[in-house]
């Protein structure tokens, strides 16, 4: 959708409260920061009021961004189950408008997100926060904190070693794609 070789990945760290987002072009074997924010549905409002606040804003996000791929962080289930089921559907109204966007969404630990960006899978937001800023050039640390996480779920999307991703797949030059078939008859 982009231009060749050109790939545009949304990070998101869902909440019900302040789910972050963050955006990344990944280009030429370089990661570029785009943007980042968070969408906080105003205090007091219902919760299924929220739930449709987050959705509206992110459809929004992706309506003017127009990413190639989507990186989410996966349900972290901790002691209060009160707070897992609102995490859970928050992020299900998240899903819902990548899945509507067309999007290919992939779901990431928390853990795996921190190994991969910060080198250990207990690292501290505030250390992953650094990280993101070194590993994305950027002269100031990317706020919020939810901001720097679904940046830092984006990097890990790009990070991975079979960086051969959909959107980059098919801007071979024919002339590797000539050679490659070549290599494969041999």
């Amino acid at each position: 959708r982009n231009w060749v070789g050109i790939l545009i990945v949304i990070g998101i760290d869902p909440s019900s409260t302040s789910t972050g987002y963050g955006i990344i072009e990944y280009g030429k074997r370089e990661c570029r920061f785009i943007d980042c924010g968070c969408i906080r549905p105003r205090k007091g409002l219902a919760f299924e009021d929220r739930l449709v606040f987050i959705y509206d804003q992110i459809r929004d996000i992706l309506r003017e961004v127009k990413p190639d791929e989507a990186a989410i962080e996966s349900t972290f289930f901790g002691k209060d189950a009160d707070a897992a089921a609102k995490l859970g559907q928050a992020r299900g109204v998240l899903l819902l408008a990548l899945r509507q966007s067309d999007l290919p969404i992939e779901h990431y630990t928390p853990a795996s997100v921190k190994k991969s960006v910060a080198g250990n899978g207990r690292a501290t937001k505030e250390r992953v926060q650094f990280m993101v800023a070194r590993l994305l050039g950027l002269k100031a640390l990317p706020t919020p904190l939810d901001a720097s996480d679904a940046l830092a779920i984006a990097l890990c999307h790009l990070r991975r070693p079979e960086i051969a991703l959909s959107g980059m797949q098919q801007q071979r030059r024919p002339d590797v794609e000539a050679l490659l078939k070549r290599v494969v008859r041999r």
